[in-house]
């Protein structure tokens, strides 16, 4: 999948040279202040700020691959222009001046780290080793002002997060799913034991803008935790071992607050979720950080 979204990035790249738009969508941008590219296993995301004449234009495409369907999504100055090959927008201007919402397939994604809280003894987690992953799938927005003050998003996004431990104790699966901690078997050297959780996520957020490309987002997300697993791998008498355990006792639904600070160069997030992430057992709640892409 990688291979076609480079494929497809390499064909489009030749038209961002010199800024326009054509009635077929070849879109030229002369003298760019910064050019941003992201790649991922199933999505490539270009991000270019400024342009000759105009420091505040901001163009984004990301082309990424949803259930082996291609898709595509071009943003032209950030949520008021949108090209967009499968989903059509609801409610979209084209006119800086008098926003309206609209609605998107796909939209930026999270990628970071989890650094879980309220711990439970014996557990011994690695924040910059345990990851999450958002990849999204709708995402709907509205501003009450035509300035752009103001505004809410509404986000829907498939999220992955990990929770690793590389010390002495390892995740352990009872015969009732309940999750608790053990040894490594004797003489063995540990490489790590981790907890993923895969949810569908829905987040609500309220917009504020202070000025051009600066603002923040606050808001509730629902997570529904339709899968978890426990793998722990080591290695013992010259051998590598692999553990796997499906079927753990997740909380089925929790809830986050999350927060996303914006900026001309990059954009940050936080979440913090008050739920235990698993139903019994092993205790710990889940706080994840990193960029909102």
């Amino acid at each position: 999948m990688r291979n076609l979204i480079l494929t497809a990035l390499a064909a489009a790249m030749p038209l961002m040279a010199q800024a326009t738009i054509s009635d077929n969508d070849t879109i030229v941008i002369k003298n760019p202040k910064k050019v941003t590219i992201v790649t991922g296993d199933s999505i490539q995301k270009i991000i270019v700020k400024g342009k000759e004449g105009d420091s505040d234009f901001e163009y984004r495409n990301t082309i990424q691959l949803v259930d082996s369907n291609y898709v595509s999504n071009t943003v032209i100055n950030k949520d008021s222009w949108s090209l967009r090959s499968v989903l059509p927008s609801v409610g979209l201007s084209k006119n800086k001046e008098n926003p309206q919402g609209e609605v998107l397939l796909g939209g930026p994604f999270l990628i970071g780290f989890t650094a879980p809280t309220h711990t439970a003894a014996g557990t011994d987690f690695s924040t910059f080793r345990s990851w999450e992953f958002a990849l999204p799938f709708i995402s709907a927005y509205h501003y009450f002002d035509k300035k752009q003050h103001t505004g809410i998003s509404l986000l829907t996004f498939f999220n992955w997060r990990n929770y690793r431990m590389t010390g002495d104790q390892r995740f352990v699966k009872e015969e009732n799913g309940r999750v608790s901690l053990g040894d490594y078997p004797e003489e063995a050297k540990p490489k790590f034991s981790r907890i993923k959780v895969f949810s569908l996520s829905g987040a609500l957020l309220f917009r504020l803008n202070f000025a051009k490309s600066w603002g923040i987002e606050l808001g509730p997300v629902v997570n529904f935790n339709t899968y978890a697993s426990i793998k722990t791998r080591y290695k013992k008498d010259g051998g590598k071992f692999k553990n796997v355990d499906k079927g753990i006792s997740q909380r089925k639904v929790t809830f986050d607050v999350m927060g996303i600070f914006n900026t001309p160069e990059i954009d940050l997030y936080l979440k913090y979720s008050p739920n235990n992430v698993l139903k019994d057992g092993v205790r710990f709640r889940s706080l994840t950080f990193g960029l909102y892409l």
